[in-house]
């Protein structure tokens, strides 16, 4: 029992690999470099839309590959720690299935509140998609299904961002009942959002409170809290 106490990790390697988190989700502006070669662009455009269907793709596909290589490495490492457990809940029961039913209804409900206030669509993907339709063609469906794939690989570092800060912030303050998980990814990922999606920014900061919440007083479970970080995107 002494041996494994000592092998915990202490607090601030949890606020360590949640920047870790945090970095590799930034590798993606490095990967504009690769991806803009793909489809084409000059340096000049490193930042504008893919021109081609197949360098949007590119761009999500090694993406992808970036954020889960992130993902795994920092799995490997709480595995080594035998911290997994501690960290994150992934059995199913009723409790769960309440919960899911909340993430969901909670997405839906502020998806309705972004029509009534902006005028957004609703499904937002579904917006994307005929967005992608002018720009693409009849290439639109498979890029969006890729850029869904995308989310899905992108909530997973965000989700993994939570539970560290989260462990962090208990560890230091002594109290399980802050979602400090929260406050970290506003003060990370929201905010970086207004650097490379400034107008959606403001939303996906103040968005980001949410599924912390979500986390600590659905006692670590991982579906309702992944569930609404994916649909929050979809949706």
């Amino acid at each position: 029992m002494e041996t494994t106490v000592k092998n915990k990790p202490n607090n601030i390697m949890y606020l360590v690999f949640a920047m870790v988190a945090f970095g590799f989700l930034g590798l993606e502006f490095g990967v504009l470099l690769i991806s803009r070669i793909i489809d084409g662009r000059s340096l000049a455009q490193i930042g504008n839309w893919p021109i081609h269907w197949y360098g949007a793709i590119a761009h999500w596909v090694i993406t992808i590959i970036v954020w889960l290589i992130g993902v795994y490495l920092i799995y490997l490492w709480a595995k080594k720690k035998d911290i997994i457990k501690d960290l994150i809940d992934f059995k199913l029961s009723n409790r769960v299935f309440y919960l899911v039913i909340i993430a969901i209804l909670t997405v839906i409900a502020s998806a309705m509140v972004q029509m009534f206030i902006s005028g957004a669509q609703f499904p937002q993907v579904f917006s994307e998609y005929k967005g992608f339709e002018i720009m693409y063609g009849d290439k639109a469906f498979i890029v969006t299904l890729f850029q869904v794939l995308y989310y899905f690989a992108e909530m997973l570092l965000v989700f993994v961002m939570i539970v560290l800060f989260q462990k962090f912030g208990e560890g230091v303050f002594k109290n399980t009942y802050i979602p400090y998980g929260s406050i970290g990814l506003m003060l990370t990922w929201g905010m970086i959002h207004f650097i490379s999606h400034p107008a959606g920014a403001l939303g996906v900061t103040i968005w980001a409170l949410v599924p912390g919440v979500l986390y600590v007083y659905g006692k670590k479970s991982f579906l309702p809290v992944y569930l609404l970080l994916v649909l929050g995107f979809i949706l």
